[in-house]
């Protein structure tokens, strides 16, 4: 039984039936009770139990309760997980069939996942898998399961980074000796270490019109090329690109625009590059 109480969460519909999911998945039965306490209680009356009537002793015994202690955590932990994907998903949301084995190689990744602060980054892949099937790999799965909280961290402040155009595209701002601005080589190569990005002298998108659009958490930018001639119509975007992981990856980091960031970089290359001029469409 669980420790989850479906009746008093407060779920929506499609809450509900990712837990249906989950249970039917990896064999969890998720039953409504309001005696907490008392549940946790009478589950550790009966672990003292069963190992006595298994009449342990010594190096055995130890070995069970460890065993016994160890699975409990892994439990709480897909519980913990399975609830806060499950309180993402309003009336509105529309759950698609997860595949089965997908489910048993997320829990696989984060059953011993402690901390709750990874614990959500978890939720919100589970509840974005739900909604939309095939929105994350087992390779982010596997990748998430080795991440500590500096290194989510550094993955959610690149973020702020990131512009949406043909595909995600990271848009750094380089001075004119190279150098990044705003984020370190050396963080760019933890990234590039962890399989976000990809580093490079330099990237650029390259546009078929003149006149095109981007956009930045929801705030469009007009790209309007000087030249009539299509060699020139790219805009530099700097030393690094998204790898399929990292694309995924964005949109669970939990990431917050940066206004300054922007501002700077359309201000310095309007100033610095004539053949290409950004307008913000919108604040």
């Amino acid at each position: 039984m669980s420790l989850i109480d479906l009746s008093l969460s407060g779920l929506s519909k499609p809450g509900t039936k990712l837990i249906e999911k989950v249970s039917d998945a990896i064999g969890v039965l998720y039953e409504p009770t309001r005696i907490r306490k008392k549940a946790k209680a009478e589950s550790e009356a009966k672990r003292t139990e069963l190992i006595s009537k298994l009449e342990l002793e010594g190096l055995e015994k130890r070995a069970v309760e460890r065993f016994l202690k160890r699975e409990a955590k892994r439990q709480e932990n897909i519980e913990n997980i399975t609830l806060q994907a499950a309180q993402n998903l309003s009336d509105t949301d529309t759950i698609t069939d997860i595949e089965e084995e997908w489910i048993e190689a997320f829990f696989r990744e984060c059953e011993d996942i402690n901390d709750e602060q990874m614990q959500t980054i978890w939720g919100k892949i589970l509840s974005e898998e739900a909604k939309s099937k095939g929105s994350f790999s087992r390779r982010t799965l596997k990748l998430l399961s080795t991440l500590n909280k500096e290194e989510a961290n550094l993955i959610t402040f690149f973020g702020k980074f990131v512009w949406a155009a043909s595909h995600l595209t990271p848009v750094i701002p380089c001075d004119e000796n190279g150098n990044t601005e705003g984020i370190t080589f050396s963080q760019l190569a933890i990234l590039d270490s962890l399989g976000v990005i990809q580093q490079g002298l330099g990237y650029s998108l390259t546009f078929h019109q003149q006149i095109a659009y981007l956009s930045y958490y929801g705030i469009g930018i007009l790209v309007e090329f000087q030249e009539n001639n299509p060699t020139t119509w790219t805009l530099s975007t700097g030393p690094a690109l998204l790898s399929p992981i990292g694309e995924e990856l964005m949109k669970i980091c939990g990431s917050s625009p940066d206004f300054e960031y922007l501002n700077k970089f359309v201000e310095e290359t309007n100033k610095e590059v004539s053949r290409v001029k950004l307008t913000l469409l919108s604040n």
